[in-house]
């Protein structure tokens, strides 16, 4: 998408808001995080969710998962040279956080499935969309689980933004991983366990 400006929909920033209400606070770094997200969004409102917005800006991402969560699937980034979840930038026909992340996972993977309601976590981390000018991405992680069984091993699909795209056991990732994203695939597939555990109970 090109650089022109566009303002989010209430919708969506009124999904970011209940986003960071429900994002984890166990730790005191997340309960900041949260407090801190909470106070940029008062402070740029609609335009925090677009890229022009600097020095930092929301993107959605989501890990993906097999059924049982066992596999992951993520990319390589073209730019970055390290593997990541599927992620990116929000734009003007986006609905909800979940639905651009869903968005980003089919254009960066080429596979849909089911976004679980779940904040997954908050992530700061570094942008590199604009370096001097974007320092940070806000990105609003959550998980999708395909619904077909997946196996190990690289993808045909490549989108422009990829070097590689493949499915790697949560238990053995590669080794040039983005930071945090190690302990972002062990929080959804936990996530996942504790789904498919509570739908048995019932």
């Amino acid at each position: 998408m090109t650089e022109t400006s566009w303002v989010p929909r209430e919708g969506l920033v009124v999904d970011l808001r209940h986003a960071i209400a429900r994002a984890p606070r166990d730790t005191p770094e997340q309960r900041f995080e949260a407090w801190a997200w909470r106070a940029l969004l008062d402070e740029h409102g609609a335009g925090l969710l677009t890229r022009q917005a600097a020095p930092s800006h929301v993107t959605a991402s989501a890990v993906v998962l097999s059924p049982d969560g066992a596999l992951t699937c993520l990319v390589l980034h073209g730019r970055l040279g390290v593997w990541v979840q599927p992620g990116g930038h929000l734009e003007p026909e986006d609905m909800t956080l979940p639905l651009a992340a869903a968005r980003e996972v089919e254009e960066e993977t080429g596979l849909t499935g089911e976004i679980l309601p779940e904040v997954v976590a908050l992530s700061r981390h570094r942008a590199p969309c604009r370096p001097g000018v974007v320092d940070w991405h806000l990105d609003v992680q959550h998980a999708l689980v395909v619904a077909g069984v997946p196996e190990p091993g690289p993808l045909a699909y490549l989108s422009s933004e990829s070097l590689q795209v493949a499915w790697w056991h949560v238990d053995a990732l590669p080794d040039a991983v983005a930071p945090g994203v190690v302990d972002l695939v062990s929080r959804a597939a936990v996530l996942l366990g504790v789904r498919r555990q509570e739908a048995g109970s019932i």
